[in-house]
């Protein structure tokens, strides 16, 4: 591409410039220095939550640093993937991963990648006038006459939405992410013309949409500096709550994140199909969120030469999924109608304004196809969307895994039917259960998508679930003591359940006692072999009691009564000592900490 035209980049690592522009993006994992008064800037750290801890729990080391979640919001939306997203000084950012990454409640902890948007900047075609090939090269035409006019709602990630032209009415009320960002209006364009290729009106005016009956749910989720992952984790979660059928994301990274990973997996889970650009390297180097597992991965086309081979400047490799053309028209967010020729109102040489290249544009042409897909089959889910898109691709070539989008050929697939299988599931019969308790099923099989999800109910409601693999809800019965009704619905990714048969567990979430009997009292010096008594009940029942110093567990006792101890010549100078005491339930108790100094 000429260097007097400015291109956006998607899926640019991100220390990398971005094409043509000439600026310098910010490294993720390093400290920014504002130039004006040499500070640094905050890092944004990422915390994941292990298993069986409460997914709203607070984590008590941020506490002792006074920090918590950026925003009520994320912290909302993040804890549907056991997450929180927290900025930390800069100064004390090493300390505060540090303390994290001992914390027994916290499962991993990495600087919050940041994603920029994919694209070479917009021109716009009519579609009566010849100048929306791409249209064609997709066989989107013939699509049209084989769908119907149910609405899809098709959420787009970006840089904001401007409800202008063909647009105008097809925008719902969405959701900013940006932070000091309450708006979702598009300053740049790049998020206007990448919904304009999803949905402008067949109205005999500007452009045609791939899927005219659809609308536009805009989250933003990137500011004039990108995003971050959080950011976009969020968003993927608030539009699948706000009823996004299809998550369109021209964006993305060279960084991976479990953050990002699991927001794909809750999208997945609940049968939303997720769309991404493959980014503009001309490499083989994987983009997230597009090379994550079960995201519709779209590579680039050239328009110009049939929409059949590779554009240079496309990515590659077998992550990459489909490929759609890469130079199309768009609407920009000034109502502007945009196409591949210099006699485009949106060419401006002189500010380095608009051609409509890049992967950020392949991909909203597959996410509208997708749409025709879902409109002819509304009760399809993302896994079902995903397969007929790939199944019906043309090859070509072995750039990509499967080939050109065919979206007329996509609407003759069919999909998967079958009721997953299992044989049943655990804790056995009248089991004394916790809250944090796991429910697992046994056996479990599906004969063709996989399974998906595993939901959780007790007492006839819905009580947790789980979306990955060994499918382990945990229960959620804070405050409940006795028996409870619990039953397992397994759901493969295509959307057919199986009910398992409904097992009786008691719940037990009383702790139990435990006090130290004899031991050396507190702040003592001590030295050789160190006792300790100590002695426990429950109603249900002790099945072990064990002996911790500075945090880690150095002797277990099973059998009343209970002595436990620990050589001093093992420990650091200053001993933290409590004990432990576990009922049959899980349910467990702490003496208080006793501190010893060795002699």
């Amino acid at each position: 591409m000429k260097s007097l035209h400015r291109r956006i980049v998607v899926g640019l690592s991100a220390t990398a410039l971005l094409a043509g522009g000439g600026v310098a993006a910010v490294s993720a994992n390093a400290s920014v220095i504002n130039a004006a008064n040499k500070t640094a800037s905050p890092v944004r750290l990422l915390v994941g939550l292990r298993a069986g801890v409460a997914a709203d729990a607070e984590v008590s080391t941020l506490g002792r640093f006074g920090l918590s979640d950026a925003s009520a919001l994320t912290k909302n939306l993040l804890s549907e993937i056991r997450a929180k997203s927290v900025e930390v000084p800069a100064d004390r950012a090493a300390a505060v991963t540090a303390a994290l990454k001992l914390d027994p409640n916290v499962s991993y902890v990495q600087v919050d990648p940041k994603v920029k948007k994919f694209d070479v900047a917009p021109t716009d075609p009519f579609y009566t006038a010849g100048r929306q090939p791409e249209l064609a090269q997709l066989n989107v035409p013939a699509a049209w006459d084989s769908v119907n006019s149910a609405k899809i709602r098709v959420a787009v990630l970006d840089t904001g939405v401007n409800a202008v032209g063909d647009l105008a009415g097809k925008v719902v009320a969405g959701k900013s992410f940006v932070s000091g960002v309450k708006s979702t209006s598009d300053p740049e364009g790049h998020g206007t013309i990448v919904s304009s290729l999803i949905a402008a009106k067949h109205n005999s005016t500007g452009i045609a949409g791939v899927c005219a009956q659809c609308e536009i749910l805009p989250v933003k989720v990137l500011g004039p500096d990108g995003g971050y992952d959080s950011w976009v984790a969020s968003g993927i979660i608030w539009a699948v709550r706000n009823n996004a059928k299809i998550i369109n994301m021209s964006l993305g990274g060279s960084e991976w994140s479990a953050v990002l990973r699991d927001a794909v997996n809750y999208a997945n889970a609940n049968g939303v199909l997720v769309v991404a650009a493959a980014g503009n390297d001309g490499s083989s180097t994987k983009s997230y969120p597009a090379a994550y597992a079960d995201v519709l991965a779209v590579g680039a086309t050239d328009t110009r030469t049939g929409g059949t081979a590779r554009t240079s400047w496309s990515n590659y490799g077998s992550w990459v999924d489909v490929a759609a053309p890469g130079i199309t028209a768009g609407m920009n967010h000034k109502g502007q109608y945009c196409w591949d020729s210099s006699a485009s109102p949106c060419w401006n040489d002189e500010y380095w304004e608009y051609e409509v290249q890049g992967t950020s544009f392949s991909s909203p042409l597959v996410a509208g196809a997708a749409a025709l897909l879902a409109s002819k089959n509304p009760s399809w889910k993302g896994w079902s969307l995903m397969r007929a898109i790939t199944n019906s691709a043309i090859p070509n070539g072995t750039w990509n895994q499967y080939g050109r989008v065919d979206a007329a050929a996509a609407l003759t697939m069919t999909t998967d039917r079958t009721k997953p299988t299992a044989t049943g599931f655990s804790p056995a019969a009248n089991a004394k259960v916790r809250t944090g308790a796991t429910v697992t099923p046994s056996g479990l099989k599906d004969n063709w998508s996989g399974v998906g999800r595993v939901d959780l109910y007790v007492n006839g409601a819905w009580n947790n679930v789980d979306y990955v693999a060994p499918f382990a809800p945990a229960l959620k019965v804070p405050g409940k003591n006795g028996k409870i009704t619990v039953q397992l619905k397994v759901t493969d990714k295509a959307g057919n359940a199986l009910w398992l048969p409904k097992r009786t567990l008691v719940a037990d979430t009383k702790a139990p006692s435990v006090s130290i009997t004899k031991a050396p009292a507190n702040k003592k010096k001590v030295k050789g072999t160190v006792k300790v008594y100590a002695k426990a009940s429950d109603a249900s029942g002790i099945s072990k009691v064990q002996l911790l110093v500075n945090g880690k567990v150095v002797a277990t006792d099973t059998k009343a009564a209970y002595v436990l101890s620990f050589k001093v010549s093992s420990q650091k100078k200053t001993m933290k000592v409590r004990v432990r005491a576990y009922d049959k339930a899980g349910n467990s108790k702490y003496t208080a900490i006793r501190t010893y100094y060795r002699a």
